[in-house]
This record gives C-alpha cells, sequence and structure tokens, in this order.
C-alpha cells in the first residue's frame, strides 16, 4: 500500500512539474506573438524641401533623405523659392512673385495654409527661421539696397538689423539664436560676416578676393559651410564659427554651392550642375560619398532639411 501510494505521489508531482513547464513555455510563446502583432513603426526621418522647375516653374517639392517620393507642395503661377524649414518640423517659410513682386510667405510642411507675410512695394527674400522657430531673418530692397531685417513670424515687427549701404544678404541663425551670419560685399566683395541677433557687433569672418557667400551653421554651432569662386569655380567650403580652418569640400570642374547642413550634423546638402543642369546632391561633412538625389532635366536646387516631426 505504502509504495502504491508512493508511486502516485511521484506521478503526481511530475504531473505538475510538466504542467508549469508548460504553462511557462506556453506564455512565453504568446508574449513573443504579441510583441511581434504589435511592432512598433519605423522612426520618423527628416526629409529635404528643394525647389524644381519640372513642373514649367520655380515651385517647392519635398523628398526624403534618399531623393524618394518627390512631392509638389507649391502650385502657383509666380516663382517658389529658397525655402527654410522651422526646427519643429511643422513649417516651410520661402519667397514668392506669385503677386507680382517677392514677397515672404509661410506653409505648413504639407503646403497647406500658405500665407503671406511681408508686403512692401520691395522685394523681400530669402528668409531664415530662427531656432525656436519665433522669428525670421531675411532680405529686403526697401531701403533701396539689400539689407538684413528680422520680424516675427506673423509679420510683424519688421527691423533692419544691417543698415548698411552696401548689399547684406543671405541671413543664417546660429543654432542657439544668438547670432547670424550674412554676406556682404561692404568691403569690396562678397564676404561672410557673423553679427548678434540684434544687428551688433557685425564682424567679417572671410577675407579672399573672390565671392565667399551662403553661410549655413552646423547645428552644434561650431562650424560653417559656405560657397566661395576662389579655387577659379563655386565650390563648398566649411569653416570653424571664429572664421579659421577653412577647408574645400567639393573639387568639380561644375558649379557646387548653397550648401545646407542636416539637423543631425553628418550630411551636407547642396545643388550642383556637374551632371549638365542643376541638381540636388547630399555629402557626408568631410566632402565624402557626394551622391545625386534628383535626376530631371528641369532645374532642382535650392535644398533645405526639413527635421522629423
Amino acid at each position: 500500500m505504502f509504495g502504491t501510494t508512493a508511486k502516485k505521489s511521484h506521478q503526481t508531482r511530475t504531473m505538475t512539474r510538466w504542467r508549469k513547464i508548460y504553462i511557462i513555455h506556453s506564455t512565453i510563446l504568446f508574449l513573443m506573438l504579441l510583441l511581434a502583432s504589435c511592432r512598433m513603426p519605423p522612426a520618423a526621418e527628416d526629409m529635404i524641401v528643394f525647389v524644381s522647375e519640372r513642373d514649367g516653374d520655380l515651385e517647392i517639392y519635398l523628398m526624403d533623405i534618399h531623393g524618394h517620393e518627390q512631392t509638389r507642395l507649391t502650385d502657383s503661377p509666380g516663382f517658389d523659392n529658397n525655402p527654410s524649414c522651422s526646427s519643429d518640423g511643422t513649417k516651410i517659410a520661402f519667397h514668392s512673385f506669385r503677386n507680382g513682386k517677392f514677397e515672404i510667405y509661410m506653409m505648413r510642411a504639407d503646403g497647406s495654409d500658405q500665407t503671406q507675410l511681408t508686403n512692401n512695394p520691395a522685394c523681400d527674400m530669402t528668409p531664415s527661421w530662427s531656432p525656436d522657430s519665433s522669428k525670421l531673418a531675411f532680405n529686403s530692397l526697401r531701403d533701396y539696397n539689400w539689407e538684413i531685417y528680422v520680424m516675427h513670424i506673423d509679420g510683424s515687427h519688421q527691423t533692419n538689423l544691417t543698415n548698411n549701404g552696401a548689399c547684406d544678404m543671405a541671413p543664417c541663425w546660429s543654432p542657439d539664436g544668438t547670432k547670424i551670419a550674412f554676406d556682404s560685399d561692404r568691403d569690396g566683395n562678397l564676404e561672410v560676416y557673423v553679427m548678434n541677433v540684434d544687428g551688433s557687433n557685425q564682424t567679417r569672418l572671410t577675407n579672399n578676393p573672390a565671392f565667399d557667400e551662403s553661410p549655413s551653421w552646423s547645428p552644434d554651432g561650431t562650424r560653417i559651410a559656405f560657397e566661395s569662386n576662389r579655387d577659379g569655380n563655386l565650390e563648398v567650403y566649411v569653416m570653424d564659427a571664429d572664421g579659421s580652418n577653412q577647408t574645400r569640400l567639393t573639387n568639380n570642374p561644375a558649379v557646387d554651392q548653397y550648401p545646407r547642413w542636416s539637423p543631425d550634423g553628418t550630411k551636407i546638402a547642396f545643388e550642383s550642375d556637374r551632371d549638365g543642369n542643376l541638381e540636388v546632391y547630399v555629402m557626408d561633412v568631410d566632402g565624402s560619398n557626394q551622391t545625386r538625389l534628383t535626376n530631371n532635366p528641369a532645374v532642382d536646387e535650392s535644398p533645405s532639411w526639413l527635421p522629423a516631426q
């Protein structure tokens, strides 16, 4: 009797142990299947906004960082050009000739809610966002020469920052919001300058007999990319934010210009006519891996990075 009871007790313990193992394995399998069915969607990627005349006149387009999914955002009878994207990735400022003169406009990142911000008999062009997305710097001819102005994003409080008899153009806000880089011919030819955001302390960074222009800050604020024809044709260069260590990144018989730094600081987009007409390219920040993103018989130009939302 005792032996029979012990044998049954052993069998019961064995069955209980296997039942527990089965339950644990079944639970693990269920959780694995549940996780597989609830996969996180892929992380949002930065995009590139650019300008193209492929549909008859200059319009603003959007594409991914590989050159795919090229989509038109504007559709107006006048030129739409020089897009600039807010740091939160929700808005795009640009200038347009749609009403018979160049004015600054703003729209959502999907092209909706296009709104005119400036309204002046003179030209207002090339907007640049402040890093907190509350203001825009831009060029204006309202004082009979190109000056750099700043305004709130509702178009109010338009203020002249440079106030100089020469041409001051192409403003670009520093990532920390304290400075604006720009180009000016006040010393005889176009050079890259920097100033405080109130217009004070205007300082030349480049000093070359050739043209140095179109500055773009790196996201960490330590470097500035720009274009120069100091070596015989327009190439993309980079320098430290104080103007030192000026280094050429592109080396091509064609035009390479309009550099724009990616939000993560690893890439620079630019435009080049090395393949017969202006196209949008991207390269690593050391100048390597230069890759064409657009391939169209029409002009593709003026890239600007749209940060992922």
